[in-house]
């Protein structure tokens, strides 16, 4: 299939719903089953349970060593059933779920595991530079069955984790949605949530769960790009084998024996968050043609080139025929200008300035009722909830009403304008709500606000964000197509 993506991989073998959810419990569940029946008897031989021992005393007393080598053991139970499920449920060949090719590219394996090292390093190395205390030196002989068992481990983890979250789930979901956008937030999201646990608390939870979700969608797009998982795979090996050997965590894993651990005073160097993006610049690195490539499935492809429609002219609003390159009423070029990221996030802060004015007014008049109602009815922290209620529907109903009619005031002022992807039409309301909604996912992270709609933004030939891929829509300079 010429033009094949990776998400069109999953039309290989049978796809019925049942079969996902069949396959993602028995991978799952039958591993964690099966292991707690082994290991019971292995508890009570060498862990006795001594009388009034408190629970966790009892995994206290078990060596991290130990508990890393249950853990392997469950993931490697988890891709035994895994690549079963797979085969004899599914009719698939793991290659499939692995790479549009037909063998494993081992060298960009490789690559991905050598930068995220390299990254990764030079983070370390800032956060030491910049405050050593938050590192301590513990190594010790045990070190070298660590480095071992980890590599052992963490090759068949991660390896199973892309190849399940990227490659089955990310291909099985596409499939249904025929968006690669949706499957690439969704098992995002799933993959981060389960790393909730691997904090200490809920706040550490939490930050967990936001650093995988930005590393999660940063392996999704690498593989749609690179139409194979290889270079996620890589890295994420990597990503475990050195935060397990060459820098570990007590909150983790207890006290491996790795070369440095966590020290007394918190880490103020570069975030880990920005390091998946980092990853994420060097391999889309002029080649940006790939990029592009990660947010079209072959189905859309195909109906862009054969599919007959119309195009309207953004200049007298005249409907022409999609293969037309002048209008036949006004007989300017119908040529598409996409506006620039720098025209359009200088609108949204005009747009917020606009907004925040308003914001400003509504809390000045809404404390003013309090002062005249002097508490009586109305409280200050009833004032406060309506007041961000209140913000909240005019924030939305201000961008969904005004694009649906293509711009904004920021967007009037600088010349851009919302327009129907296919047809270059007005866009609908649902539309609207669509891509305003999605601001939501797009700002995020909120401390670098948008930082992953720009990111979006760079790769997409049209220069669209995840609001605009989803539903169908351009943001182009309406000023400046068709020069007089």
């Amino acid at each position: 299939m010429a033009g094949k993506t990776f998400i069109d991989n999953a039309h290989y073998g049978k796809n019925n719903w049942w079969r996902y959810l069949l396959t993602s419990i028995t991978t799952w569940i039958g591993p964690l089953i099966l292991l707690i029946i082994i290991l019971i008897p292995f508890f009570i031989i060498f862990y006795p349970i001594k009388r009034g021992m408190d629970p966790y005393e009892l995994l206290n007393s078990i060596s991290p060593l130990i508990f890393l080598a249950i853990f392997g053991a469950y993931y490697a139970l988890s891709f035994l059933i895994f690549y079963v499920c797979t085969r004899v449920i599914h009719h698939k060949k793991l290659i499939n779920l692995i790479s549009t090719a037909s063998h494993v590219n081992w060298k960009r394996m490789l690559k991905g595991g050598g930068l995220w090292f390299i990254i990764m390093g030079c983070a370390l190395l800032i956060d030491v530079m910049i405050n050593p205390a938050s590192v301590k030196w513990s190594f010790n002989p045990a070190f070298f069955a660590l480095l071992i068992l980890s590599l052992i481990i963490y090759t068949i983890q991660a390896s199973f984790e892309e190849i399940f979250f990227r490659g089955y789930l990310m291909q099985g979901i596409g499939l249904l949605t025929k968006n690669p956008v949706i499957p690439l937030l969704i098992t995002s999201v799933i993959f981060a949530v389960g790393h909730f646990w691997n904090g200490s608390d809920v706040s550490s939870g939490m930050g967990m769960v936001f650093n995988m979700f930005i590393f999660g969608m940063t392996m999704g797009i690498i593989t749609l790009g690179e139409k194979g998982l290889e270079t996620a795979i890589g890295a994420h090996i990597v990503n475990n084998v050195f935060i397990t050997t060459v820098i570990s965590s007590p909150d983790l894993l207890g006290n491996l024996p790795s070369l440095l651990a966590t020290g007394t005073e918190q880490a103020v160097g570069v975030p880990y968050f920005i390091l998946p993006l980092i990853l994420l610049v060097i391999v889309f690195w002029n080649k940006m043609d790939k990029l592009q490539t990660v947010f079209r499935t072959n189905t859309e492809i195909d109906y862009v080139n054969n599919e007959t429609h119309e195009i309207q002219c953004v200049n007298c609003e005249t409907s022409n025929p999609s293969v037309a390159v002048y209008c036949m009423e006004c007989g300017e070029k119908i040529e598409l200008e996409y506006a620039p990221l720098l025209h359009k996030s200088l609108a949204f802060i005009i747009d917020l300035v606009l907004l925040g004015v308003t914001f400003v007014i509504i809390l000045l008049a809404l404390a003013a009722i309090e002062v005249m109602a002097n508490g009586e009815v109305i409280n200050r922290n009833l004032i406060s909830a309506i007041w961000l209620i209140l913000d909240f529907v005019i924030f939305f109903s201000y961008f969904i009403l005004f694009e649906k009619n293509g711009q904004t005031i920021g967007k009037m002022i600088m010349g851009i304008k919302i327009v129907n992807e296919s047809d270059q039409k007005p866009i609908s309301y649902g539309q609207s709500m669509i891509r305003n909604l999605l601001l939501i996912i797009d700002l995020i992270p909120y401390m670098i606000p948008g930082l992953v709609g720009f990111i979006f933004s760079f790769g997409s030939g049209k220069k669209q964000r995840i609001g605009d891929m989803i539903a169908k829509t351009l943001v182009i300079k309406k000023d400046n197509i068709n020069p007089r």
